[in-house]
């Protein structure tokens, strides 16, 4: 279901007030910063209303746009400051009421610095070998990054930003089970946040590895050279302890005198008073607030609109995290950034590039699990970020396609039927074309080309040959000198 047609008519600002009086009075977890003290609910009700007029007026204004995201998070402030005298509690009742009763809905498609989607299809930067074709291959490098995937590489990051987005692991308190956001200083865990953040390092190291040799031996400029590279990470812990291992790694010469950049773009969500919160307890105390049952319930914490107590949604997330990954890209052309960074931004950058609307796509990714999206490739280029593509690892998406297509190409292996006068060209790969006997082998293979009325031709470089289309018709000069043609 699309996130502006959930039906929340059983929201009303007497369970809001209650519910978030509740979440409030609950016992501050450990790491989170202590909330200021609020009065009795007495008179909230009255001035939930009359602040509801000052948001209806917000969202109209919304819909001639703002310059940036800071622009609307600060005349989002001024509603709480103004319309609500700043009180959270108010806020918190009047915004969510409106939003039951579909009144936010046309925020998704206010302008707001860069989130308007483009019309015109996006740049890819990481295709699987199945789509590829030369159009996607114009004027770029194709490099071999395994399971069968190439890269499409610029030739130089003029006017372009590398992104290299990587998520934190498992932290000590999990944000399977509980709402962690922003505001809870988290460190990795010991035993499964630690290790996974050095494979994220050691399978970096390997891709750029892989890529730099290809492009020494295209004689190529190497701009992956990773003591260049630009590191940022959240104000979380996390984030900077996987920074620590994974430059440990990139780069050890460098390590110990790198230092991170704290980047307001790359927090996760603010979730106000009710970090920390165990998530079935907080659908609990929505439930008992609203009196539905817990499913019910969920459908108002789910929504992307939905603001936490004393925090905000997941809407003003994506848009803080999409204008300053814009602003990022723009600021830093001819450099890579190493972004250290949560979930929540994946999530949100899905959503933002997939072509689809901001309802529609959170629908599809919402409860996302980016379980093997460890390294996310982005390329900023004419004012556009590039499709999501992962670099380390595959996606669990990306997974299943993998496996459906072996078993296809494994029935094409088994059988191969030719027809008579069907055959026009022939291209012969081999792994190294300086092996014992490849002139003759290729000499024989013309010469019964020619015989046969068939064009033979010779594709340097092997398979990064075949992509980005070295392809010459043998000549009887080619068939002497094999021993030039390296990989062949």
């Amino acid at each position: 279901m699309k996130a502006e047609a959930e039906n929340l008519e059983f929201v009303t600002i007497h369970g809001l007030l209650t519910y978030g009086e509740a979440i409030a009075r609950r016992p501050l977890v450990e790491g989170v910063e202590p909330h200021p003290p609020f009065a009795s609910l007495e008179g909230r009700p009255e001035r939930v209303l009359e602040a509801m007029g000052g948001m209806r007026l917000f969202v109209q204004e919304a819909q001639k746009g703002f310059a940036n995201a800071a622009a609307y998070r600060d005349a989002r402030q001024r509603l709480i400051q103004e319309d609500c005298e700043g009180d959270e509690l108010v806020f918190f009742a009047a915004w969510n009421q409106l939003l039951a009763q579909g009144e936010l809905a046309p925020l998704f498609r206010a302008p707001i610095g860069a989130t308007n989607k483009p019309i015109r299809r996006r740049p890819v930067a990481i295709v699987p070998r199945e789509h590829m074709t030369p159009t996607l291959a114009e004027g770029r490098i194709v490099l071999d990054i395994g399971n069968d995937r190439y890269w499409l590489m610029p030739r130089d990051l003029s006017a372009r930003t590398l992104f290299f987005t990587m998520r934190h692991g498992v932290s000590r308190m999990d944000s399977k089970k509980f709402r962690v956001g922003r505001r809870l200083k988290n460190v990795l865990d010991a035993e499964r946040g630690i290790p996974k953040a050095d494979a994220i390092g050691t399978a970096l190291v390997r891709t750029l590895g892989l890529v730099g040799k290809q492009l020494d031996f295209l004689q190529l400029d190497n701009y992956l050279d990773s003591k260049s590279f630009v590191h940022m990470v959240s104000q979380s812990p996390n984030t900077r302890q996987l920074f620590e291992r994974v430059v440990s790694i990139l780069s050890p010469e460098t390590a110990q005198t790198t230092q991170p950049v704290t980047e307001w773009a790359l927090e996760s969500q603010d979730f106000g008073w009710a970090t920390g919160i165990e998530k079935t307890v907080e659908v609990e105390e929505a439930a008992k607030a609203f009196g539905v049952d817990t499913k019910t319930a969920q459908r108002l914490i789910k929504h992307p609109l939905y603001s936490y107590p004393g925090g905000h949604s997941f809407f003003e997330l994506y848009v803080e995290l999409v204008d300053g990954f814009h602003q990022l890209g723009q600021t830093h052309q001819g450099k890579v950034l190493c972004l250290y960074t949560h979930s929540s931004t994946l999530r949100a950058l899905l959503i933002f590039l997939d072509p689809r609307p901001f309802s529609e796509a959170f629908s599809e990714f919402g409860a996302y699990k980016e379980g093997q999206d460890n390294v996310v490739l982005l390329t900023y280029e004419h004012g556009q970020l590039s499709g999501y593509s992962t670099a380390v690892g595959l996606s669990e998406r990306e997974r299943v396609v993998r496996e459906a297509w072996r078993n296809v190409e494994q029935g094409r292996r088994e059988k191969v039927t030719l027809k008579p006068r069907q055959i026009r060209r022939i291209v012969a790969l081999v792994s190294g074309g300086d092996f014992a006997g490849a002139g003759a082998a290729l000499k024989e293979l013309r010469v019964t080309g020619n015989r046969l009325g068939l064009e033979v031709y010779f594709v340097q470089h092997g398979f990064l040959g075949l992509a980005n289309n070295w392809i010459e018709l043998v000549t009887e000069q080619d068939t002497r000198g094999m021993s030039n043609h390296a990989s062949s």
